[in-house]
């Protein structure tokens, strides 16, 4: 069961973003956004069918967006050099959170996709994990010079499946 857990909270999360995070650019008409995030919540219908998805910059909310009437995509279109998280509450559910890291060389001028999949964790699952650890962000997203596109970084990702399943 915990296993189960661990791999919701974070394997998961990434399972769909690899089949279309590579060759995913286009032409950038505005110069000062290098990257839009695509996110699907899975399960946002289950309960009550209402998410909250917060946009957060280095200060402040920059978007909040609520999902319900069956609506479980939403995105994002960030601009170069800043750090932002996405936050994804459920009543009754894990919050979530995503950093999101856009530095990125002058010399990438294209607009990147980013896209994930994701599922909330209920609170009475939540409930057998460590308490410090889900209040971690889930994901860091960066721009991986070698690759040429934005990515994730699985180090972070494997160190907290193994904190995780040692607790």
């Amino acid at each position: 069961m915990k296993k189960l857990l661990i791999t919701l909270l974070f394997g998961f999360f990434f399972m769909i973003t690899c089949t279309k995070l590579f060759g995913a650019t286009t032409i950038n008409p505005d110069t000062s956004a290098c990257l839009e995030i695509e996110g699907k919540i899975l399960n946002a219908m289950d309960g009550d069918g209402t998410c909250l998805v917060e946009l957060i910059g280095s200060e402040s909310t920059l978007q909040s967006l609520v999902l319900k009437d069956g609506k479980k995509k939403f995105a994002f279109k960030l601009r170069k050099n800043q750090n932002y998280t996405i936050r994804l509450s459920k009543i009754g559910y894990i919050s979530k959170s995503i950093s999101i890291d856009t530095r990125i060389n002058k010399a990438y001028d294209d607009l990147y996709l980013f896209a994930f999949d994701t599922k909330m964790i209920s609170l009475v699952e939540g409930d057998k994990l460590n308490k410090e650890l889900i209040k971690q962000p889930v994901a860091l997203i960066y721009f991986d010079v070698r690759q040429g596109c934005f990515n994730y970084n699985k180090a972070y990702m494997a160190r907290m499946k193994k904190e995780l399943a040692s607790n």
